[in-house]
């Protein structure tokens, strides 16, 4: 059993689990991709960054690292009454600088279409989901929800943990021991902690919760679509590089959803690309931190 870094504070009966750093004036609540396994750990480099300046914490949805599981369906108000509760269980007031990374921005623009007086400002790390054609996409049929479930049956019939099952997958890429001890360093170098790497494949298995999530991904979209980002609060949207990407069409498809969703969000946004970034869990906040948290700077600063 591993020990949580932060807060375990009972929301809707459930222990859902906060990370904090810092304490600086204003609160940056960080919010994880989608499926991130360990987001106070993932997160652990930027937060000690932000730290310096800014009360920041990660708050781990439910279905996420030391968070429990939970039954409610995934909705938007179910995520944002969540995360209002665990910030408030934690001590931490409103207003709150929302920093979703990923297909947390739609939780995030939801919060700020409902509770406009409760946020400061929001900062989107790569938040170009909450668009028409992402939600279109990331529809599932039922037939398509049948096999994923079966799938989660079967690992589950297997017996084995969720660190043999981790280690398993490990050595279905064919990463050799040396393999390993090289990322480790490698993130170690980028400010992550010994004892943090080793929590990763050490957290409890949530699949359940997490897959509802990802069903419900798509109405989640269309919902926040209807609701606009009152003009009062500012966006900073930080955008991966779009060099990666080996096909002309690839590159002007993710142009084009950046582009949809920097005009969702309307006048009062600030858009920044991260040249040779990609849009990646772990390697985004570590390695362009520096960058991250100077936008931030002068974007906190701009606003007061």
């Amino acid at each position: 059993m591993i020990t949580p870094h932060g807060k375990l504070v009972k929301v809707k009966g459930k222990n859902m689990h906060v990370r904090q750093m810092g304490s600086g004036e204003k609160t940056i609540v960080l919010l994880p991709g989608l499926g991130c396994p360990l987001p106070s750990v993932e997160f652990a480099p930027l937060m000690r960054e932000l730290s310096k300046k800014y009360t920041v914490c990660t708050v781990e949805l439910f279905g996420y690292g030391h968070s429990d599981s939970i039954d409610t369906p995934r909705t938007n108000e179910n995520y944002v009454e969540e995360i209002r509760e665990a910030l408030t269980l934690s001590g931490l007031p409103s207003p709150y600088v929302l920093m979703p990374y990923s297909a947390s921005s739609i939780y995030a623009e939801y919060y700020a279409a409902k509770y406009p007086n409760e946020i400061y400002g929001l900062i989107l790390l790569d938040g170009s989901s909450a668009i028409e054609a992402t939600a279109k996409e990331w529809t599932y049929t039922e037939e398509m929800i049948k096999e994923i479930y079966e799938e989660l049956e079967a690992n589950k019939a297997s017996g084995k943990s969720h660190e043999e099952l981790i280690q398993e997958a490990l050595m279905e890429q064919e990463y050799t021991a040396e393999d390993i001890e090289k990322a480790i360093a490698e993130f170690i170098e980028h400010g992550y902690t010994l004892e943090e790497l080793e929590e990763i494949d050490k957290v409890p298995n949530h699949d359940r919760t997490l897959l509802e999530q990802d069903i419900a991904l798509s109405a989640n979209i269309f919902e926040v679509l209807t609701m606009p980002i009152p003009k009062s609060i500012p966006v900073l949207a930080f955008h991966s590089g779009i060099a990666d990407f080996d096909v002309d069409d690839e590159r002007a498809e993710y142009e084009q959803h950046s582009k949809d969703h920097i005009a969702r969000l309307g006048e009062n946004v600030k858009r920044v690309v991260i040249e040779g970034s990609t849009h990646s869990d772990i390697a985004y906040h570590r390695d362009y931190l520096k960058i991250i948290s100077n936008e931030i700077d002068k974007f906190l600063k701009c606003t007061e």
